[in-house]
């Protein structure tokens, strides 16, 4: 299943149309995987996590005050990485889809492959595990 969270839209998170930026559709979609790995028991401190791709298709605008619900699922995991998706909504629907890539490294910036314990515990996230269970 996929994780869910909400926030809402800030002042400071708009333009001067009102809407919100562009850019800060990342930013709730990197909130929405730090909170989706801690509730799986992982920290961001313990790693590295450097984004390698990302890409965004743009539906409809968020306003100011507007409450946001952002679903983060994994498309796959590689043996460092993590294929995250992100459905943003706001009160009149979908308004935009986020994908990154990110790949897990440690302190020195080498790979860190994930364990069999931690795939595992990642693999609720999964939207092919979401596909079989239904």
């Amino acid at each position: 299943m996929s994780f869910t969270h909400t926030a809402r839209v800030a002042f400071a998170d708009t333009d001067a149309s009102g809407i919100v930026y562009f850019a800060n559709f990342f930013r709730y979609a990197q909130d929405a995987e730090v909170e989706a790995l801690a509730a799986h028991g992982f920290s961001r401190m313990d790693m590295r996590y450097p984004r390698v791709h990302a890409e965004a298709d743009f539906v409809a605008p968020l306003y100011f005050r507007d409450e946001i619900r952002t679903e983060a699922a994994l498309l796959s995991m590689g043996s460092t990485s993590l294929h995250w998706q992100f459905s943003i909504y706001g009160p009149r629907g979908l308004c935009a889809v986020v994908k990154t890539v990110v790949s897990r490294r440690k302190e020195d910036f080498s790979p860190a492959p994930y364990s069999d314990e931690e795939r595992e515990r990642l693999s609720p996230l999964l939207l092919e595990a979401q596909a079989i269970k239904k």
